[in-house]
């Protein structure tokens, strides 16, 4: 005969890789036909109205991250190649213009390109700054979360009051759970994690590149200048590497590559752990012995990823100071 719990895991199924975006208000009829139970219970205007908050929070988070990595992305490239234009139209004044027209072309095009570019850093900044996209984004993402971390936990409490000794309806309630939370949100970390490492790989390239440039610029072609005059010139190399090196700065700031890859792939082997005693929570729910096991299932799995997010949502300070960096930036450059 088969058991009330290998009938629920059959009746949600497992993980699957369209769940790895969450939309609760697809739950219910994705499930109406084997659980109806659960189906029935996301009816309720409770949990509808909690599902469509966290939908509407989340697509707002959604496009503004989107937005706002976008824009500082442009303004970071955007400084770096102004300030490389700056500096080779300064080697190039080195060089005598007069002896042909086209170097004076050439100084034209790297003064416009430099100018070009800072003031569209300068714009993509000044947006940042006046539409509070990294603001927006953080405050539609912590909706987000509190919308979504509550919904599993009103399920757990309002099936414990209304569906007491339904043990089956319990059972169904938490191979949900971990089908379209704990499941899911280890997806989410493990393939975040990888490529968050991914990220900063390249991003250590970038920096490998810049400090060469640095090194060769500055220290070889500086150093050899001073026996051949003629070479002076390609030292601007040195603040090239100066200016990618920026932008590898920058890009990890904002990025937090490497915190968020040790973080991410952190909190996705605790919540394998976790998910280690789900037959055992199964078990005693099945029995009946604790049914308030199930709360504390949820609230194991929430407290950790509420823990999580804080962490994520104080590193975004650092974000807030490379935007003033790039600022920074943009004003020496103009200076200069």
């Amino acid at each position: 005969m088969e058991s009330l719990i290998s009938k629920a895991k059959l009746a949600i199924s497992s993980h699957s890789t369209n769940d790895y975006k969450i939309r609760p208000s697809e739950f219910g009829e994705e499930l109406n036909a084997a659980a109806p139970e659960i189906a029935a219970i996301l009816g309720h205007s409770l949990f509808r109205e909690i599902a469509k908050r966290y939908e509407q929070y989340d697509s707002e988070a959604v496009r503004q991250q989107a937005k706002f990595k976008v824009f500082a992305l442009d303004a970071t490239w955007a400084v770096c190649i102004s300030a490389i234009s700056g500096s080779l139209l300064a080697g190039l004044a080195a060089l005598a213009l007069e002896s042909s027209i086209y170097l004076h072309y050439a100084a034209f095009m790297l003064g416009a390109t430099s100018t070009i570019f800072g003031s569209f850093a300068l714009f993509r900044l000044t947006q940042i700054r006046n539409e509070k996209l990294l603001e927006q984004w953080m405050s539609a993402r912590a909706r987000a979360e509190i919308e979504r971390l509550g919904l599993f936990l009103a399920m757990a409490k309002y099936i414990l009051d209304r569906h007491e000794v339904e043990f089956y309806t319990h059972l169904l309630f938490a191979c949900f759970f971990k089908r379209y939370q704990l499941d899911v949100q280890y997806t989410y970390y493990s393939v975040r994690g990888a490529e968050h490492q991914k990220s900063h790989e390249k991003t250590s390239i970038i920096s490998a590149a810049a400090a060469i440039s640095l090194a060769l610029g500055s220290g070889f072609l500086g150093m050899l200048g001073a026996f051949l005059p003629e070479v002076l010139p390609f030292a601007v190399l040195g603040t090239i590497g100066a200016a990618v090196a920026v932008v590898a700065s920058r890009r990890e700031e904002l990025n937090q590559d490497e915190r968020n890859a040790e973080r991410y792939n952190r909190t996705a082997d605790i919540l394998s752990r976790i998910a280690e005693k789900y037959d055992d929570v199964l078990e005693v729910i099945e029995t009946g012995t604790n049914p308030h096991i199930l709360i504390e299932y949820v609230d194991a799995v929430n407290d950790q990823l509420s823990l999580e997010h804080r962490q994520w949502t104080s590193d975004t300070s650092e974000m807030s100071s490379s935007i003033r960096a790039l600022e920074k930036s943009l004003v020496e450059l103009n200076k200069g």
